[in-house]
């Protein structure tokens, strides 16, 4: 029973993983899992001190916790699902896999939160699995559907399907993708070597149930007709069984059963009982210790240690908070980055600092923001991205394309392209007559920052054309259309000519700013 249930909740997290883009269509909201973190929700909390109704759908988990322990674990978590479907059959190492390491972990995370970093996305258990779907199984599967489609395409055009015949599938890319590999990699074979090595040395999350499993009502019971044989111990993936076989440590039990099933002589059963004896905790430094790295952590992430020399060019999602909330309340799950039409959301490694990475950041070279998408939003767990309308999130300006005269072509060459304001969606380019011939300028106040100027430049390398964070609207509440109205933009769709090519010398001041060298 408990293998079959593990498989459905696995099945329903991958579900709702395929199915996100209908977001708003879904009875179960996509990012279901993550909401139900209790770890995700608290650490986003703390961070940004923001009230987001995920904090609510991590109430019946902890409850779950308080009434059966780390009940969660063993029967409902997705990845402790994966790791049971790849485990070996090798015994637990005492060293490596000590269960004090994911206290220490949580504490450390804890301690980062309270000062405002948030890394608990980083190692919790749901949103690495997140991300592992995100940039792993997502372009693997579209890149087995395109290659099924090309294999096909003859047989449909002999045959006139001209549905199957036309189809094209758009193939996701990851700029992490191989650092998620990697880490993918090691976790498992760690896991094939030693089963459940995530779940009892590594996971935060774990460690969080597991405080609240203490006080739990369900419990592992042990009969006087128990032979001591100790086979339950060897059989426990978690470590949780002591040396004498009446001894175990609740905050370890996953309740995988697995101990009944081994005991020769039936002794071994669940249900209520008294808690058992506290055993001796010796791990009084090692957490204060750990305290004292995650205050460390923060300390740093604040200092922006590690952050590349351009944080200008650091363009978030549309309806992204503000850069301190943001990093507080996102949990790097990559759900925003999945559902991305364009792809232009890509994984952060340093842009941001050492406590960005894995955040969200706009690749505009790669791809533009589609004006008539706004789905980042209706994915985000934790409110990092707010859900916009179309129209609030066309006036959330992430930025300004600034033109590099000394790499434009029209600058620089004196060539003709106009490909740049051909692609604006808001005609904020425009061409002017300056020193006897026509120059592209930007016009900042029709620019909300989109990209597609960028992507579309025939420049090799960087494009002269990029988009900076000048001039973006990042708002905890309240209307980006009416904060666009106080600061004058004017973000009007180009109905397809462009009055401006061929204007006479300009009388009015040339914008500031939209040249940047």
């Amino acid at each position: 029973m408990r293998r079959w249930m593990q498989l459905g909740v696995l099945g329903l997290f991958g579900l709702l993983f395929a199915l996100n883009p209908l977001a708003e269509k879904l009875v179960l909201p996509p990012d279901l899992f993550l909401k139900a973190d209790p770890l995700l929700s608290l650490s986003a909390f703390c961070a940004s001190w923001r009230f987001h109704e995920s904090l609510l759908y991590g109430l019946p988990v902890l409850l779950m916790a308080l009434l059966a322990g780390r009940f969660f674990c063993g029967w409902l978590c997705p990845l402790g699902t994966l790791f049971d479907l790849c485990a070996g059959k090798s015994k637990v190492g005492r060293l490596l896999c000590s269960p004090q390491w994911k206290l220490r972990l949580l504490v450390l995370l804890a301690a980062a939160a309270l000062l405002g970093s948030n890394l608990a996305g980083l190692i919790d258990p749901l949103a690495f699995l997140t991300r592992m779907f995100t940039f792993i199984a997502y372009p693997l599967v579209m890149l087995i559907t395109a290659t099924g489609i090309e294999l096909l395409r003859p047989l449909a055009d002999y045959l006139r399907l001209l549905t199957l015949s036309h189809a094209q599938v758009a193939q996701p890319v990851f700029s992490l993708i191989l650092l998620t590999v990697m880490l993918c990699a090691i976790l498992f074979t760690l896991n094939h070597r030693f089963p459940r090595f995530w779940c009892r040395s590594c996971c935060p999350l774990g460690a969080l149930l597991g405080i609240v499993a203490r006080i739990g009502f369900f419990r592992r019971r042990v009969a006087t007709s128990c032979t001591s044989c100790m086979q339950c111990a060897s059989a426990c993936p978690t470590g949780a069984i002591c040396e004498e076989p009446r001894q175990y440590r609740p905050k370890e039990c996953i309740y995988c059963t697995a101990c009944t099933t081994v005991c020769p002589v039936q002794a071994i059963s669940f249900g209520y009982a008294p808690a058992p004896a506290p055993l001796p905790d010796r791990e009084r430094r090692g957490l204060l210790a750990s305290a004292a790295a995650g205050a460390f952590a923060a300390f740093s992430i604040k200092k922006d240690v590690l952050a590349k020399s351009n944080p200008n060019r650091l363009i978030r999602p549309p309806g992204a908070l503000p850069e301190p909330e943001f990093q507080g309340a996102c949990v790097r799950c990559g759900q925003c980055m999945k559902i991305c039409p364009t792809n232009t959301l890509q994984p952060c490694l340093f842009e941001s600092g050492i406590g960005g990475i894995w955040s969200p950041r706009l690749d505009t070279r790669l791809a533009g923001c589609d004006q008539t998408c706004a789905l980042c939003g209706t994915v985000c767990p934790t409110g990092a991205i707010r859900e916009l309308q179309l129209e609030e999130k066309k006036h959330a300006k992430i930025g300004t394309a600034a033109i590099d005269a000394g790499r434009c072509l029209v600058w620089a060459q004196d060539r003709l392209c106009l490909i740049c304001d051909e692609q604006c969606p808001y005609d904020a380019i425009v061409f002017r007559w300056k020193d006897g011939t026509r120059k592209p300028f930007v016009i900042d106040t029709r620019c909300n920052g989109c990209g597609f100027c960028e992507q579309v430049c025939p420049v090799q390398g960087r494009s002269a054309i990029e988009v900076w964070q000048h001039g973006e609207i990042r708002l905890s509440q309240g209307s980006y259309s009416e904060k666009a109205q106080e600061l004058k933009l004017d973000l009007k769709e180009n109905a397809g000519d462009d009055a401006f090519i061929m204007q006479g010398e300009p009388s009015e001041k040339l914008p500031d700013g939209v040249i940047t060298k």
